[in-house]
């Protein structure tokens, strides 16, 4: 491979980092923490004298990627965006798209984005994204004076991010296998006593396996960490119904309408009863 073809694969590489496998069973959440918005540090390598920096931009409804390629006496900025649907839990990017740009040298700056959905978690200033296909996790940090790259971690036995057992846990969600699922869910909450997603998904898979006490206290300890997680009201509402609490169950499922939870919306509705 030429020095020319190397690089342009290098490009594809980093450019697209952010691709990751499709699909979730969290997309209906609709709370945002815009805590998410702002410009975030991908990756800064230098080859054969080039040096690119990449870096990744959320805005309310839209993620742009951009690459900046840095020559001699010049630089070179590709960038590419897409309509994005941004929930507490995940950043779906809706749209493929791909920028080349030309440069006096020998080599193009490439950015690229493929449609796709990651799940992400906040947490001391970081930008933690889980990538399922690779069982990896990164973690960002913001942009703004000494430029760091991302930190991986992948699944192992020295480094378990509860993001990684999280979506384990999600999998065996998807194939019913619930009880499965709630021992990854514990996995990530020993790690991450304060993991909001890990305690809310807990949640679901104790209402499938008919433990609704548990359920509502894993919504409990969602909505004390996030009083605005309209799915947690959801949950304990309908864990509520199933147990005879009928008025607590509409009380938590008027929250939940509230904070715009269609679900609990149609659900009252269908009952008559205002929200």
């Amino acid at each position: 491979m030429s020095a020319r073809e190397y690089l342009v694969t290098y490009f594809i590489v980093i450019a697209t980092i952010i691709a990751l496998a499709s699909g979730s069973p969290l997309a209906e959440e609709k709370g945002v923490n815009p805590e998410v918005y702002g410009t975030w540090d991908l990756l800064e390598m230098e080859n054969l004298g080039l040096r690119i920096r990449s870096t990744m931009t959320i805005q309310k409804n839209q993620v742009i990627t951009s690459n900046t390629c840095y020559y001699e006496d010049y630089s070179v900025v590709a960038q590419t965006s897409s309509p994005a649907v941004i929930t507490s839990n995940e950043i779906r990017i809706l749209e493929s798209s791909t920028a080349m740009e030309d440069s006096p040298g020998l080599f193009r700056c490439k950015a690229s984005m493929e449609a796709a959905t990651m799940q992400y978690q906040l947490r001391d200033g970081k930008l933690f994204l889980y990538m399922p296909e690779e069982e990896e996790t990164i973690a960002l940090t913001r942009s703004g004076g000494q430029f760091r790259g991302a930190t991986r971690y992948k699944k192992s036995k020295e480094s378990k991010p509860e993001l990684a057992h999280t979506n384990q846990g999600t999998t065996y969600s998807k194939k019913g296998k619930y009880n499965e699922a709630i021992k990854e869910y514990d996995k990530a909450i020993a790690i991450n006593p304060n993991c909001t997603l890990a305690y809310y998904n807990r949640s679901v898979a104790y209402t499938k396996t008919r433990q609704y006490d548990k359920a509502i206290n894993d919504c409990n300890k969602v909505l004390q960490l996030d009083p605005r997680h309209a799915n947690s009201y959801y949950t304990r509402g309908v864990s509520y119904w199933h147990l005879g609490s009928k008025n607590q169950a509409v009380k938590d499922l008027q929250s939940a309408a509230k904070l715009k939870h269609q679900g609990a919306q149609a659900y009252l509705t269908s009952l008559g009863i205002k929200w």
